[in-house]
């Protein structure tokens, strides 16, 4: 981008100090691949607590004021994130710098069926909107919002890569425990499981938003408390090893849009399962690079599973389609998509 002026990105960013209680975000994957690749960027804000990262994002977008023409601002459009993104994109607006709203999370579509006004104004500020799939894309089209789709970067390097010629019953499942993510489905899918595999095990891997405990008190009813392990947040080299150990990747989510666990999933060589909720089906196409159930259908689930067990060719097809799958996610063609819309914008 030669000498133009920085990009300020918005969102929650990794530090040493929130490293071990925050999921790597959109924005900061984002963040990473642009320095990489030589784009000045301002970020803010790594700090946990709502209340001082909404004081700090203000600040920046302040002070930082002579330093970007253009701020990239993530749209979750959830209780919490509302108010930040909210203020920004006024603030932004008042500031008179170009506004990128990147649309994330599977319960944008729900919001705007209940209070379109309100979540639209916000979007309406934008210069250019993006989303991360056509599934978003297309609903917040029903509300004659345009948009273009620029998919979640992932550092591809980041994961090992494992063929695996056969598959058994040892299920990976990792999101937050919460209600949005369902992982009481998982539980209910592994007790079924161990009906025809009673070796099967499986990892639950997340931090607590709420429904942990009940997820181990449900294990212990199962009689699968020496079955599931609980190792809270994983890293990305936790993420690999386990890859190596656990087979096959269940996602049972209400609502999602674009999960990058799944492309996650397919970098490590693990099939996946999942519920068709959202966004999901614009991600895996069925018997192809993946399987697709019904929502809460956990036998589904389970036949999905144990027929790539008993029919390893068909696991290793998972692995390859996905594997190609990933490709539309890496630095480089998602990198020149954003180049293009900055320049476009300056």
């Amino acid at each position: 981008m030669g000498r133009q002026s920085k990009i300020l990105i918005i969102g929650l960013f990794l530090s040493e100090k929130n490293k071990n209680l925050i999921y790597r975000t959109a924005a900061d994957q984002l963040a990473e691949i642009l320095v990489d690749n030589g784009v000045q960027i301002i970020k803010s804000s790594n700090k946990v607590n709502k209340i001082y990262r909404a004081f700090d994002v203000i600040s920046s977008l302040l002070l930082h004021y002579f330093s970007y023409k253009i701020a990239i601002v993530p749209y979750y459009a959830s209780k919490n994130a509302y108010v930040i993104e909210n203020w920004s994109t006024l603030i932004l607006r008042l500031l008179r710098k170009k506004i990128i709203i990147v649309v994330h999370g599977g319960g944008l579509p729900i919001r705007l069926s209940n209070n379109a006004p309100k979540y639209l104004k916000v979007l309406n500020r934008a210069d250019t909107i993006v989303c991360p799939s056509p599934y978003l894309q297309h609903e917040i089209g029903k509300y004659h919002i345009e948009s273009i789709v620029i998919e979640n970067v992932l550092k591809l390097s980041d994961y090992q890569f494992h063929q695996k010629q056969t598959f058994r019953p040892n299920i990976l499942w990792m999101r937050a425990f919460e209600d949005v993510y369902h992982p009481f489905m998982a539980v209910e899918v592994l007790a079924k499981l161990k009906e025809t595999f009673p070796e099967a095990k499986m990892i639950m891997a997340g931090g607590d938003a709420g429904l942990l405990q009940q997820t181990k008190e449900l294990a212990v009813s199962k009689g699968l408390q020496n079955d599931i392990e609980f190792p809270g947040y994983i890293t990305n080299e936790q993420k690999n090893n386990l890859s190596l150990d656990f087979d096959i990747y269940i996602c049972t989510n209400k609502i999602d849009n674009a999960p990058v666990t799944l492309v996650e999933m397919m970098c490590l060589g693990l099939p996946i399962v999942t519920v068709n909720s959202g966004g999901i089906p614009y991600m895996i196409n069925n018997g192809e690079n993946g399987i697709l159930v019904e929502f809460d259908d956990v036998n589904a689930m389970k036949s999905a599973i144990c027929e790539i067990i008993q029919n390893p060719e068909l696991g290793k097809k998972l692995v390859q389609n996905g594997l190609l799958t990933t490709k539309k996610y890496g630095a480089e063609p998602i990198l020149q998509k954003w180049i293009s819309l900055f320049n476009q914008l300056n």
